[in-house]
């Protein structure tokens, strides 16, 4: 039984690492061009779901960190070269100037911390994105059909730019 046991660990083991090489997931290692893109998508509305944009921006955020909070302390890692948030289909609202993310004088803070309490707004987790480093590049076709002409954050970005973004990311982080 020992021995099946370990066939079945060792058989479960290789194929999670096959696996993992298959989806070019390696822990603590780089890109083979040594330069960490990362994409992160958002397509959830932020006006009626606000959560997975909290999310997204906070990751987006500690890619773009060299030290992150862990626990009282804070401990070195490496950053992102570069990471690109895309909005698309009803995440373009987090763009959207006339929507009530962007519109109040006192932006709600709907970004909640692991403890439950509520720290930030969608405008102000984008604008420390913005202010580290991060880029925003919109689906111009889903801006267009919404009436967005003139975004809060970033650009609509053209069709080579979405083409070579995708291509050469190595993360793309969906939300």
């Amino acid at each position: 039984m020992m021995k099946s046991s370990r066939r079945v660990l060792s058989a479960t083991a290789a194929l999670a690492l096959g696996l993992a090489g298959f989806l070019g997931i390696a822990v603590g290692a780089s890109s083979e061009d040594g330069v960490e893109q990362v994409v992160i998508s958002i397509k959830t509305n932020p006006v009626t779901d606000p959560e997975p944009s909290c999310v997204a921006l906070q990751i987006g955020i500690n890619l773009l960190l060299s030290e992150v909070p862990v626990g009282e302390d804070f401990v070195p890692v490496t950053p992102a070269d570069r990471v690109v948030l895309f909005p698309t289909v009803d995440g373009v609202e987090l763009v959207n100037p006339d929507n009530q993310i962007n519109k109040r004088k006192k932006p709600k803070l709907v970004c909640d911390t692991p403890n439950g309490e509520n720290t930030a707004s969608l405008a102000g987790l984008l604008q420390n994105f913005v202010n580290l480093g991060g880029e925003v590049l919109i689906c111009p076709l889903c801006a267009n059909s919404r009436g967005i002409t003139d975004p809060t954050q970033g650009r609509n970005a053209n069709a080579e730019e979405i083409h070579n973004l995708f291509l050469f990311a190595d993360k793309v982080i969906d939300f």
